[in-house]
């Protein structure tokens, strides 16, 4: 079992770094992966700081104990769960938009993945 933190590419995401680091402490030192899918033929980070992002989400989950995965798929949704499927995420932190006000990605991750339980942070 695993906790699966899920980040784009800002440095906010770092919070939901600490906050997969609490959890994976808690959970009897599960191990713990920070996961980017980026877009085929766009920016691996998607943002036009993108080095600099990539870069700070790496140092970010290396220090709190993570391995850092980037991946590059059109099927976001379908990479992401292939990866929890993979590393028996038994936890996925995410965070959500404070505009969030209906169906999204998450909603749609969650029907596909029943056994998991999700930590979504809002902005």
């Amino acid at each position: 079992m695993s906790v699966l933190v899920c980040v784009t590419g800002q440095k906010c995401c770092e919070r939901l770094i600490v906050a997969g680091a609490e959890i994976a402490r808690a959970e009897r030192d599960y191990p713990l992966t920070v996961l980017h899918v980026a877009r085929i033929g766009g920016n691996v980070m998607g943002f036009v700081n993108e080095p600099e992002a990539l870069e700070y989400l790496l140092n970010a989950s290396i220090e709190h104990g993570a391995d850092m995965l980037v991946r590059r798929a059109d099927d976001v949704l379908g990479t992401i769960e292939a990866e929890a499927r993979r590393l028996d995420a038994h936890v996925i932190v995410a965070g959500r938009a404070a505009n969030y006000s209906g169906h999204d990605l998450l909603d749609e991750l969650k029907s596909r993945l029943p056994g998991v339980r999700f930590e979504i942070l809002g902005a």
